[in-house]
């Protein structure tokens, strides 16, 4: 310590001590030492806990970097990611460093990487937007509900038509292609889903499309038992797991590999690559999903149902 450090240490407890024997008050000595009151009271604390070591100022050790922080190798193989798919979220760069790297990192770690980096996300960012809160439900039960629309994945004037179902409870998706949106092609695409589907279907949501309110869709839904539910019009968030899957198939297949000269039997090859991905590896965030594929979830429902089953059969 110093000289200067002396006599400031001499002055300081001084003044303590005087504000202790009420021989001076706080805010004088305040004004005084040029400090704030709650800092006389801190040394007065201080003073009378700790005597004249209470009144030592130690220097703060720095902080050292975080023991959880990133390795730069890691951040690299992120951003490299993140370059190579920059059509993929967060969410499906993790899947990808997992499937190719087996690196398992989580999506948020992902997004602070690349944040932090200003690779993506920052305020000039193009897919950066506030979101709003939105009503969020899921079945419990394969088959309870499933959604159908249809998708023109060139516009209304090529002819080529996707129909597209999905279920509620597991997102497990169907979908054909065709030439055009009638009666004929709805009747031939549900008993298609009524061939393949692994579950019993209970309800079909659909919206007000002529091509499947018309007398040969809703005559074969009664045959078969299955409740027919519409949508309110223009409302399309009622049918939100099937836009959601739109587009999904518009990022992930249509904008890059289909294209208006390809023939219809081409498309529906792409399409069903694209099926297989859907179901058997994408892993889906959505509720009640859990970071499950489509037929994991079926497999987990149907698990559930047998064990609920030999309960019930126990008791």
């Amino acid at each position: 310590m110093n000289e200067y450090g002396k006599k400031y240490a001499m002055l300081k407890i001084k003044n303590i001590e005087d504000i202790i024997s009420g021989e001076q008050k706080v805010v004088s000595v305040a004004k005084k030492m040029n400090v704030s009151r709650q800092t006389i009271h801190k040394w007065v604390n201080r003073y009378k806990r700790f005597g004249m070591s209470g009144l030592v100022n130690y220097r703060r050790k720095k902080k050292g970097p975080p023991p959880n922080k990133t390795n730069p190798e890691l951040e690299s193989v992120i951003a490299k990611f993140s370059e190579d798919y920059w059509y993929d979220g967060v969410q499906l760069l993790s899947d990808r460093i997992f499937a190719e790297r087996k690196i398992s990192i989580s999506p948020s770690t992902i997004y602070r990487v690349l944040k932090r980096n200003g690779v993506r996300y920052d305020n000039f960012y193009h897919t950066t937007k506030r979101r709003q809160k939105k009503k969020l439900y899921s079945h419990k039960e394969a088959g309870k509900e499933l959604q159908m629309d249809t998708k023109y994945p060139f516009g209304y004037k090529i002819g080529v038509v996707v129909y597209t179902v999905i279920d509620d409870a597991s997102r497990w998706t169907c979908a054909r292609m065709y030439s055009t949106a009638n009666a004929e092609n709805s009747v031939d695409f549900i008993k298609n889903i009524m061939k393949v589907a692994p579950f019993d279907i209970l309800k079909i949501r659909t919206d007000c499309g002529t091509e499947f309110l018309n007398g040969k869709t809703l005559n074969l839904l009664r045959e078969l038992g299955i409740e027919h539910h519409k949508n309110t019009p223009y409302c399309p968030e009622e049918n939100g797991k099937i836009e959601r899957f739109h587009r999904t198939l518009n990022e992930k297949a249509i904008s890059l590999f289909w294209f208006p000269s390809d023939s219809l039997e081409t498309l529906e090859y792409k399409l069903q690559q694209f099926l297989h991905w859907y179901n058997y590896e994408k892993r889906h965030r959505g509720m009640g999903m859990n970071g499950m594929t489509p037929m994991e979830k079926l497999s987990f429902l149907s698990l559930k149902s047998v064990n609920l089953t030999l309960r019930c059969n126990k008791t």
